[in-house]
């Protein structure tokens, strides 16, 4: 009986590991493809009122075990686009770690930037700081 359990817990552990491991991929991935969005839009956009890839992502992160630490990377990655850093600001402000301390350690780069938003299918330009405070503020979602 003990060798029964102990060869079904080996089995299960070797099918968990695959999908662990690809699983990993597919957030480093969608952290990625995140960190180079080109606009910032919430809600329901085009004439077909759609939900853009930044928010789809967004969405995606939130359901992983290290969103925080995705955020994290993408907020402090200076590469990534003020557009990206604001997603990760929605993302880190529905997990409850956003703060107006965030200001001066994270985004002070992006703070005065302008970005730029696609509400219904009007693309403008605003400034970053404005976006930010109606994220912590209002939060995203």
């Amino acid at each position: 009986m003990k060798r029964i359990f102990i060869v079904s817990t080996l089995f299960f552990t070797a099918l968990y590991f695959p999908y662990g491991h690809a699983n990993e991929n597919h957030y480093e991935s969608i952290e990625s493809d995140l960190s180079q969005v080109s606009y910032f839009s919430l809600g329901m956009n085009g004439f077909v009122g759609r939900i853009s890839e930044g928010e789809v992502a967004v969405i995606d992160i939130l359901k992983s075990k290290s969103a925080t630490d995705i955020f994290l990377r993408i907020a402090n990655n200076p590469k990534a686009t003020p557009e990206s850093k604001l997603y990760a600001a929605c993302g880190l402000k529905q997990l409850g770690k956003l703060n107006k301390n965030d200001v001066k350690s994270i985004f002070a780069k992006e703070w005065n930037d302008d970005v730029s938003i696609l509400k219904a299918d009007v693309l403008r330009k605003e400034k970053f700081k404005y976006l930010y405070f109606g994220i912590l503020n209002h939060g995203c979602m």
